[in-house]
């Protein structure tokens, strides 16, 4: 009996930190490798996305040639407490994601996703390709206390120049 619990604890130690990792899937903690770009006065434009957003932000370009990785600020000092947004390339799993109980089904860029809001964070998965496993997706995730207008000022301007390979 006792082997039996300590599987049943392990499992119950995978499932948590499993279903951590994809409730947290608007976090990107793959690391930046690229050249460091910032851009401020309301219109951005890389390999990867244009969009419009309020001119009083500041956007940190690590994108590189194989992902987009942008970060947005409420200031030029880029520390992580100024940190209200976030625009980044993701691969993640549709069929995960089904547990999500406050999603909503929106398009972005003429691209289907949902978008997920609750008042502290929104976050949306914009689904660059099709399947259901390691699907391409663009997440837009803002502090939705006080920039959800940038949020959505990003989300209606947003168009999609490259999907990775």
């Amino acid at each position: 009996m006792r082997g039996i619990s300590t599987k049943y604890y392990q499992l119950m130690i995978i499932l948590l930190v499993s279903m951590g990792v994809a409730i947290s899937g608007c976090t990107d903690i793959t690391g930046t490798t690229g050249t460091l770009k910032t851009s401020t006065g309301g219109t951005f434009e890389n390999e990867w996305v244009k969009f419009q957003y309020p001119a009083d932000l500041v956007i940190v370009d690590n994108s590189n040639s194989t992902k987009c990785n942008l970060e947005i600020y409420n200031s030029s000092n880029t520390t992580i407490e100024n940190m209200v947004g976030e625009v980044f390339y993701y691969k993640s799993n549709k069929t995960d994601m089904q547990s999500f109980t406050k999603r909503k089904s929106i398009s972005i860029a003429g691209k289907s996703g949902f978008k997920i809001e609750d008042g502290l964070q929104v976050c949306s998965y914009i689904f660059l390709t099709s399947g259901d496993i390691d699907v391409k997706t663009m997440i837009i995730n803002f502090n939705a206390q006080k920039y959800r207008d940038a949020y959505q000022k990003i989300a209606d301007t947003m168009e999609i120049k490259k999907i990775p390979t």
